[in-house]
């Protein structure tokens, strides 16, 4: 009993841990349209360079975690979710000096 609740626990969390990261992509994706409407000055690459690359990371994250999931290593889907966040925070404090919207 408490084997089977310990594991649906896995699975949950490996499910939320998904979305997470794929709601994180579409943030990123959507904040390029937001700097776009906000912007007095127009896009460059320098301005949405960090979005470009947390977009990318979120993207290969949320397929490795999908394909993890599928093969039920619902752990390593945990934690690889747990180090793209820590991934992306470290991006948006280095790029947050140079972004001035």
């Amino acid at each position: 009993m408490i084997l089977k609740q310990s594991l649906t626990n896995k699975v949950r969390v490996s499910r939320v841990s998904i979305i997470v990261v794929f709601l994180a992509l579409i943030r990123c994706i959507s904040e390029v349209f937001r700097i776009n409407y906000y912007s007095s000055t127009g896009l460059s690459f320098d301005k949405i360079q960090p979005f470009l690359i947390g977009a990318l990371i979120t993207s290969i994250a949320s397929l490795l975690m999908v394909i993890l999931s599928f093969y039920s290593k619902h752990r390593i889907v945990i934690a690889i979710a747990a180090l793209t966040i820590i991934v992306l925070f470290i991006l948006k404090y280095y790029y947050l000096p140079q972004i001035a919207v």
